[in-house]
């Protein structure tokens, strides 16, 4: 095959994280070219990024083509396939690869006649996302935890993500009704990969497919049911608003100020936020105003990264706080959208 090396390097950047570095499946140890399409599976999850011309061409280029492939000068490169090989030439640059059977190279598929179809614009489905993704848990293992909760009903499509010590939730109007877990690894490669256009979500009982014109990825799902992530928003009775980017500096000041993990203490005193953080060797304090005074003092401790992660999700000008007491969380909530976190307290001396 020939292609340009613009091209082929942007594509199989795009894949290369999929790729399992110790694969059960030899094949599985570079990306398949086959029916016009680059494909990188690593049994959870397979990725297929289109590749114009290459209909009639199937064989695997090996990962340690890669980085070669990545510093081609640019311009064509021609790829040929003989049994067990693949040569890369460009200009006076010509590498031969031993290569893996294509044939032994596994593809998820999810079944015609079991599919569900929705669709939505990568524009929403992807802000959405990024919105809650932090949330999701980065333990390894199918655990509801490790998975983004893409749910429709009522007229609503949520996102969802949850750790345990943080939980995000997004929505937008959306006319459905299903439930999909989406592993986290997979919504990180949906994220990197910059879906464009109309996103098309196949789904069934044991996997989804989400497809654009150039790409399409298939996953497995996670098993069970998510949380009753509703009914964790209470009504709180203490209430005001921050310029979130006013609120981001300091929180972002005050973690490199630290080499310990220690918690962020907020000091909320009528019209003002006192934050205050300090480990074996530094102090730090600093004031942040509120747009509304609370009735009551209240002074509450926070996991400072995970308030940091918290309103880096956040794209608005101010924010909402709620508040109740130093035992209860805080729950953080857009000005001008549906988007809201929850930020579990922790002791402080």
């Amino acid at each position: 095959m020939i292609v340009q090396k613009s091209i082929l390097s942007q594509k199989i950047s795009k894949l290369k994280n999929v790729v399992p570095k110790k694969p059960t499946i030899s094949a599985l140890q570079g990306v398949l070219v086959k029916e016009g399409y680059l494909i990188a599976n690593n049994l959870e999850m397979t990725v297929k990024a289109k590749l114009e011309g290459m209909e009639d061409e199937t064989f695997i280029i090996p990962m340690k083509a890669f980085d070669l492939i990545g510093n081609l000068p640019d311009g064509d490169v021609e790829v040929i396939a003989a049994a067990g090989t693949i040569t890369i030439k460009a200009e006076k640059i010509k590498n031969t690869y031993q290569t893996m059977d294509p044939d032994m190279f596994p593809i998820n598929e999810i079944k015609n006649e079991d599919k569900a179809e929705i669709s939505i614009k990568s524009e929403v489905f992807l802000e959405s996302m990024k919105h809650v993704s932090y949330a999701i848990s980065s333990l390894p293992g199918q655990n509801i935890m490790s998975a983004l909760c893409l749910q429709a009903r009522g007229g609503i499509l949520n996102f969802v993500g949850l750790d345990g010590h943080v939980l995000a939730w997004d929505r937008v109007e959306y006319d459905g009704e299903f439930e999909l877990l989406i592993p986290k690894n997979t919504v990180d490669r949906l994220l990197s990969i910059g879906l464009i256009g109309e996103v098309s979500i196949r789904h069934n009982e044991l996997g989804a497919v989400f497809a654009t014109e150039d790409y399409e990825i298939s996953t497995r799902l996670i098993d069970g049911e998510y949380y009753k992530y509703q009914n964790m928003f209470k009504d709180m009775p203490s209430n005001t608003s921050v310029v979130r980017s006013e609120l981001l500096d300091a929180m972002v000041r005050a973690k490199m100020c630290i080499e310990e993990r220690k918690p962020v203490r907020f000091e909320f005193t009528g019209d003002v936020l006192n934050v205050s953080i300090n480990d074996n060797t530094t102090e730090y304090h600093e004031t942040v105003n509120l747009h509304e005074s609370l009735e009551d003092d209240l002074t509450i401790g926070f996991d400072v990264r995970l308030v940091v992660d918290t309103l880096k999700a956040f794209d608005c000008e101010v924010v909402r706080l709620h508040l109740a007491s130093p035992k209860m969380p805080m729950i953080v909530e857009a000005e001008d959208s549906m988007l809201k976190a929850i930020i579990l307290p922790v002791m402080i001396g």
